[in-house]
C-alpha cells in the first residue's frame, strides 16, 4: 500500500512518498527506529518522491565528487540543482527545487539494488536542508558515557573507529551512539546535542538517540600520546573539513560554516596525538566528567 513514510533524525521530520510503504521500509532497514507513525506534522525538512523523469540540464558541470566506486555529478540551474550518481554500472537520479523542499528521483523505492542511490539522496537532502536548522553532518565517531558524548574527528583511516572500540574494550558503561555520521545540533539555550542517524558507514550503529557534547577530539596517529586544546581558529577548521557540505554551492558552504562557528564557540576542541592503545582512551576519558 502506497503512501507517505516519515522519518525523524535529530528531531527533524523529513517524508518519502512511496507507492508500496512495506517494500520502502525493507529497503531502508538502517531507518527504522527513526520512523514516526502517523505524522500530521507539516513541518517537513523536504519531501521525496521517486519513479519521476530526471533529465540532466544542458549547462557544464558544477562539480564532480569521487568516492570509491560512485561518482557524483552536480549540475546547478535557475530551476534547482540536479545530481547524478553512478556506482558499479548504474546510474540514478535526483532533482531538488531551490530550497531543496520538493525533491524528486527516477529511483522506483521498490528495488533493493536501489538502496545506496536512496541512502545517499537523502543524506544529500538533509545534509542540506537541516543546515538552516542548526543541524550539521559531520565526519566522526562517537562514545556516549552517562549521557555526555566526545565526537572524534580525524582523516579516514586515522584511527576514529578503531578508538571508539577502544572505549568500548576499556570504560565501563560507555556506548557508541554513531561511527561514521552522526549529527550536530545547536539549540536556542545554547545547548550542542549530537545524535545517532540512520547513516553509519560500515559499521550497523543506527541509533535514535543523543547525547550533550563535552567535548570534539580531532584525532591524530603519533609514537606518543599527548592531549593538548585547539586554538578557536583549529578548532574551526578541523571540524568545518569534517562536515559534510556542497563545495559548489557558495549558500551552503557559507551556512555550514555559520552553524561550525556556532558549534566552536560553545564546545571545546582538543587534538589528541595517539597510539591505538589503552593509554590514549584514559587521556580522552579526561575530558568527560568523573562518575
Amino acid at each position: 500500500m502506497g503512501g507517505l513514510l516519515t522519518y525523524s533524525v535529530a528531531g527533524h521530520r523529513f517524508g518519502i512518498q512511496t507507492p508500496d510503504k512495506t517494500v520502502t521500509r525493507g529497503i531502508l532497514s538502517s531507518y527504522a527506529s527513526f520512523t514516526v507513525e502517523n505524522s500530521t506534522d507539516s513541518g517537513h525538512l523536504f519531501y521525496f518522491q521517486g519513479n519521476r523523469q530526471v533529465d540532466i540540464p544542458d549547462v557544464p558541470c558544477d562539480d564532480v565528487v569521487q568516492r570509491d566506486t560512485v561518482t557524483y555529478s552536480l549540475y546547478h540551474t535557475v530551476q534547482g540543482i540536479t545530481a547524478s550518481m553512478q556506482q558499479n554500472g548504474r546510474e540514478h537520479r535526483l532533482f531538488a527545487s531551490p530550497g531543496y523542499q520538493e525533491i524528486i528521483s527516477d529511483v522506483t523505492l521498490l528495488s533493493g539494488n536501489e538502496a545506496p542511490f536512496i541512502n545517499s539522496f537523502l543524506r544529500l537532502a538533509y545534509g542540506v536542508r537541516a543546515v538552516h536548522r542548526q543541524t550539521i553532518k559531520v565526519h566522526a565517531s562517537v562514545i556516549e558515557l552517562n549521557g555526555k558524548a566526545l565526537v572524534f574527528l580525524g582523516k579516514s583511516g586515522t584511527g576514529k573507529s578503531t578508538h571508539s572500540r577502544l572505549w568500548l574494550q576499556h570504560i565501563p558503561g560507555c556506548t557508541l551512539l554513531n561511527d561514521d555520521e552522526p549529527i550536530l545540533r545547536i539549540f536556542e539555550d545554547g545547548a550542542v546535542r549530537v545524535y545517532g542517524a540512520p547513516w553509519s558507514g560500515s559499521t550497523p550503529c543506527y541509533r535514535n538517540d543523543w547525547a550533550e557534547v563535552a567535548a570534539i577530539v580531532h584525532l591524530h596517529q603519533s609514537p606518543d600520546n599527548k592531549l593538548s586544546r585547539m586554538t578557536p581558529l583549529e578548532g574551526l577548521s578541523s571540524l568545518f573539513k569534517s562536515t559534510a557540505l556542497l563545495r559548489s554551492d557558495r549558500e551552503n558552504k557559507d551556512k555550514v560554516l555559520d552553524v561550525v562557528t556556532g558549534v566552536v564557540e560553545r564546545i571545546p576542541v582538543y587534538r589528541l596525538a595517539c597510539r591505538p592503545d589503552h593509554e590514549a582512551v584514559l587521556l580522552s576519558r579526561s575530558l568527560l566528567p568523573k562518575e
